[in-house]
């Protein structure tokens, strides 16, 4: 089972959902708890965000994406949230690449 943390700007971003979105928010956590890092899809470098080694859970039909690190320690997986956001105009991948900087 993994250990799930938010960053500080993605816990805010997480109390900015309403109901549908925090309970689809919800349900991504409790999968990586369960799951870890063998679910979501692995993001890459480009050329507005070098997300190499973060991955993303999305929704398509409500238009969210969770982005998360993953990480060992010892034999514990920790799973960071980065971000939590609209997927309107690639706007969670700006947004998580300025925390990204901000914190590595």
């Amino acid at each position: 089972m993994a250990e799930i943390f938010f960053w500080k700007e993605a816990e805010k971003d997480y109390k900015k959902l309403d109901g549908t979105l925090k309970h689809w928010t919800d349900s991504a956590v409790d999968r990586l708890k369960e799951r870890g890092a063998e679910i979501g899809k692995d993001l890459g470098n480009t050329t507005y965000s070098k997300l190499a080694g973060f991955k993303e859970l999305k929704n398509q039909k409500l238009g969210i994406r969770l982005i998360y690190k993953s990480s060992l320690d010892g034999t514990i997986e920790i799973i960071e949230i980065v971000a939590i956001g609209k997927r309107e105009d690639e706007k969670i991948f700006h947004t998580a690449e300025k925390r990204r900087k901000k914190y590595l």
